[in-house]
């Protein structure tokens, strides 16, 4: 089997392409129509794609019609603010296909964008053919390796989830083709091609694939061209090649990378501290293979091929010396989904994420193809090992579906059989026939995989897809309507309550809709310094993709952050969990659900409760940017808790670097802002319980945090008008063992046994219970800890280590347990998720706001910076102080950002952990601060001399071309 770049017609084969993608497509996406879905996913698409393909079209449009005048490089709406080119090259920029969104109106969005969607699916069967082409299949072995390849679990998934990764199942096999080309002594111009849309399109899908790229052309080498190679020739074309498409590619790689190395990525734990797998991992990883309908990937090890790619397998290791590369391609792609370690590598150098997969389906769909077109020349001995492997691959998937009632697998089993049948039928008999009905079966069995991964009632995938409409109601509804009319006369952002869904049940992360400036933002680069601002302060809904989230309701940093409206869902979590100096602004037309949530007793519609939105509003809302002559010197801010930090954002500021840049301020007072509370824990069995040393043995064993101070009246006046946090600076759980935990549930399973007569069969309940923690994926370190109060809930979590993105070593936290205008409760609930053992160091904290704070605040606004102006990537203002301080800010730290004052240039300083900053000396001033992207303007250079380099090399190509003819 090898490549030949003979010309072949393509004409017909493109064709019957066509019509064949006409019939994966009614399957692929034709259940969302009939269902009334759309293919806008619910978390991703709403939240990302969708909205920042309408925003970078809007874009590209005014640069079309003004081509030089300066475009937004900073947005003041993607959270708190960041680098609008940072978020635009990783979905937008390089994505060939957003640019189609242009032909579209502004109205006809959401139209285009499943469009594209469609479109790309077809581009990527194109790639298949273009690749398949160059080899000697016929036309319906091409079709079927086709099908094969397009349609996975993988690719049903992210289609609609992750477009942006449909691409890499075009790159690949065009890299493939154009380092074959090199390697057979071709010219190395169209291999710098496809190395150039790999870099612009995703850098991050950039490694992925060049890493595949790299692995082909070194087992390929090694099983084909190791004796035949021109090694010094073919090197310098593929440096040639990286070399050139680097260079051209700069332009982007280098403020990316720049990125990169500022976002709360850097740091991440490798393969999220995985040594090996779960045991249920190893388990129903088999069935992976074929199980096609399945969109709920075990560390993203999707798979889910069409039935025969088993059989495929079978028959290319019966001659492993006949096809070396698929062989040893398959072989080492298993041992790599073994090990956590290889997808760490391949995500970055973070979690245990096999996305790298992407790789393995082109091997795999050429299985396929090259079983296809020998059926008719298969052997007994052949046949023989596919029937024993098919007798030993079901009973791996029998004794996986007697542990896990997986009824999905049916039909693929099925298509296995069927396609077994077919072919040994086959054998002896050459001909057209076994190809005409493998392809059949094949497109039977990917066309079912496709429809039931589309279609809601298996309660599946589908389900997260948006209905008709609902884009344009959530735009227009996504705080209840109450965002009408508010207008921007001066900066100021939103936010809504913990957990408290406005809209119910979808993932509303990102507000690039309403024209409002909303704190939570999602986004896969977020600024490396908000993030460590928020987990300094303890904020237990950090994540790496949403650093501040609702900010967990906490007053001072909702003030701090110039939070002027909130908007709570009644009905919703937490809605009473409101923030002090937040009063009720306005209100939607109340609605009354008779059938839920009613008091048995109501008598009139009053006593009835009813379901709205309400907006709350608030006038401690700090400035944008504002002047501080009060400094908090690194040594005494690390000494302070995390509630301590926070509170000390109204008292002073803190610089990082140099601390001569506060000599002269005067010293913050932070007395009497944080009173600590004793604490005791007693366990729903009445009897105290150490933190220090907690051993959780009963799952429904709770707790009750209770405080003693607050039983006499001079503290429990003293802490009135305060935010209760509980302050855990240390946290380490140990789980037990799987042989432990099982002992323990058999305990409490007996003890719950109080009824007369009651018997307990100990061997089907240790199996349930084993089964029980297998399945979920036990021992393994994740917890969560929630603490109720009358006003909500507050949890801090360690997730699994199988959530991959959202993976966060969890050691510390403050949890709010909300204001409380009268006296604080004497005790609140706590619950432990997990049997083991909790090792906690926590305080109890009364974060005071009263006169003092409110005063602290008044004074900050009266120091704003007056009459502030923005304009396209930048804001300005004047202020006049009587001394020296420093002006400081909620505006996100980057080095992108300069400053003049007077128009001199100045010294940026980074305040408060993460934000811009300045130091004034007193005086009438003029600031402007200036935004450009951090290394755009070097690789703008870098690329300039790569298009110089490319334009040189390409004329030397031609006149060489030209004399060589001669």
């Amino acid at each position: 089997m090898d490549f030949s770049f003979r010309r072949r017609p393509l004409g017909t084969l493109y064709l019957k392409y066509t019509l064949m993608f006409g019939l994966i497509a009614l399957a692929m996406f034709g259940g969302y129509v009939v269902t009334g879905h759309t293919l806008i996913w619910n978390t991703d698409a709403l939240n990302q794609h969708l909205p920042l393909m309408a925003k970078y079209r809007e874009i590209v449009l005014n640069w079309l019609h003004h081509p030089f005048s300066s475009h937004q490089a900073w947005s003041w709406q993607m959270g708190i603010g960041t680098d609008t080119f940072q978020v635009y090259s990783y979905y937008t920029i390089g994505d060939v296909f957003a640019y189609l969104a242009l032909l579209f109106p502004a109205a006809k969005i959401t139209l285009a964008y499943q469009v594209i969607i469609v479109l790309r699916m077809y581009c990527v069967g194109l790639a298949f053919i273009y690749f398949a082409q160059h080899f000697d299949f016929s036309d319906r072995v091409i079709l079927a390796g086709t099908a094969v390849y397009m349609v996975n679990s993988y690719l049903l998934y992210v289609a609609v989830a992750q477009p942006m990764f449909t691409t890499t199942f075009m790159l690949f096999p065009l890299l493939v083709i154009q380092v074959e080309r090199v390697l057979k002594g071709g010219s190395a111009w169209p291999l710098t091609g496809a190395f150039l849309w790999m870099l612009v399109a995703n850098y991050y899908l950039a490694f992925v694939v060049g890493v595949g790229t790299i692995i082909y052309l070194v087992l390929r080498v090694a099983t084909h061209y190791r004796r035949a190679l021109n090694y010094g020739k073919t090197l310098l074309k593929l440096v040639f090649a990286t070399v050139t498409s680097i260079l051209l590619a700069a332009v982007l790689l280098v403020p990316e990378l720049l990125a990169v190395q500022n976002s709360t990525r850097a740091g991440a734990e490798f393969a999220n501290g995985l040594k090996t797998y779960p045991l249920y991992y190893y388990l129903f990883l088999p069935k992976q293979l074929i199980n096609g309908g399945d969109t709920t990937f075990m560390f993203w090890s999707a798979l889910g091929l069409a039935a025969i790619v088993f059989l495929a397998i079978v028959y290319v290791y019966t001659r492993p010396r006949q096809y070396p590369l698929l062989a040893i391609s398959l072989a080492l792609s298993l041992v790599m989904l073994l090990i956590p370690a290889c997808g760490a590598f391949f995500n970055g150098m973070m979690s245990a994420s096999n996305r790298w997969t992407l790789l393995i389906y082109l091997p795999l769909a050429m299985t396929v193809c090259v079983l296809l077109q020998n059926v008719p020349t298969l052997d007994q001995r052949t046949l023989r090992i596919m029937i024993l492997a098919t007798g030993g691959y079901l009973l791996v998937l029998l004794a996986t579906y007697f542990f896990q009632n997986d009824d999905d697998l049916f039909v693929p089993v099925i298509f296995l059989l069927v396609s077994l049948m077919i072919i040994s039928r086959a054998i002896g008999h050459p001909g057209p026939g076994s190809e005409r009905w493998l392809l059949g079966v094949i497109l039977a069995n990917v066309c079912f995989n496709a429809l039931y991964a589309a279609l809601p009632y298996n309660g599946g995938f589908a389900n997260d897809m948006l209905t008709r409409g609902q884009y344009q109601a959530i735009t227009s509804q996504r705080y209840g309507g109450l965002n009408q009319g508010l207008a921007q006369k001066s900066f100021y952002r939103v936010n809504t309550i913990s957990n408290n869904d406005i809209i119910n049940s979808l993932k509303m992360y990102n507000d690039l809709t309403s024209g409002l400036n909303a704190v939570k933002s999602y986004y896969s680069l977020q600024n490396k310094y908000v993030g460590a601002f928020s987990r300094s302060l303890g904020n237990v809904q950090y994540q790496s993709n949403i650093p501040l989230n609702q900010l967990d309701d906490r007053t001072v940093l909702n003030n701090f952050l110039g939070v002027k409206y909130l908007f709570v869902q009644s009905n919703g979590d937490n809605a009473t969990k409101i923030p002090a100096g937040y009063t009720l602004d306005k209100t939607t037309t109340p609605i009354i659900n008779y059938d839920q949530g009613q008091p048995s007793n109501a008598k009139t519609a009053a006593d009835l409760t009813t379901i709205q939105t309400s907006r709350y509003t608030t006038k401690n809302a700090f400035p944008l940017l504002y002047w501080q002559d009060t400094a908090i010197s690194q040594a005494t801010y690390r000494k302070l808790s995390a509630t301590q930090k926070e509170r000390a954002l109204a008292s002073g500021v803190v610089v990082a670097g140099n601390q001569v840049v506060i000599k002269g301020l005067k010293k913050a007072n932070l007395a009497g802002e944080v009173k600590k509370l004793t604490a005791t824990l007693i366990s729903n069995r009445l009897t105290p319980v150490k933190a220090s040393q907690l051993v959780q043995t009963d799952p429904d064993e709770t707790y009750r945090l209770t405080f003693p101070d607050l039983t006499k009246k001079a503290v429990a006046k003293a802490t009135k008008g305060s935010e209760l946090h509980v302050d855990v600076s240390s946290i380490k759980f140990t789980p037990f063992s799987m042989k432990e935990e099982l002992a323990y549930e058999a305990a409490h399973d007996q003890y719950m046994l109080t009824n007369p007569g009651s018997t307990y069969n100990a061997k089907f309940a240790r199996y349930q219970n084993w089964r029980k923690l297998v399945l979920k994926g036990a021992p393994d370190k994740s917890f969560t800890i929630t603490l109720t109060s009358s006003k909500g809930e507050e949890t801090i979590t360690q997730p699994k280590q199988s959530i991959l993105s959202f993976f966060k070593l969890v050691t510390d936290g403050s949890l709010n347990l909300g204001y409380f205008g009268g006296q604080l409760p004497q005790s609140v609930g706590v619950t432990f998720s997990k049997l083991g053992t909790y090792r906690l160091k926590y305080t109890v904290e009364a974060e005071k706001l009263g006169k003092q704070y409110d005063q602290q605040v008044k004074t900050i606004q009266s120091h704003a910076l007056k009459d502030l102006t923005f304009k396209t990537n930048q804001v300005s203002g004047t202020i006049t102080t009587n001394r020296t301080g420093i002006l400081t800010s909620s505006i996100p730290y980057s080095s992108g950002w300069t400053a003049t004052v007077n128009g001199k240039a100045v010294k940026l300083l980074r305040t408060n952990q993460a934000f811009v900053g300045l130091r004034l000396p007193a005086g009438h001033h003029r600031v402007v601060l200036r935004y450009h992207v951090p290394g755009l303007t070097l690789g703008a250079k870098v690329s300039l001399v790569g298009l110089g380099w490319t334009l040189m090399a390409a004329l030397a190509t031609l006149v060489f071309k030209r004399r060589r003819a001669k």
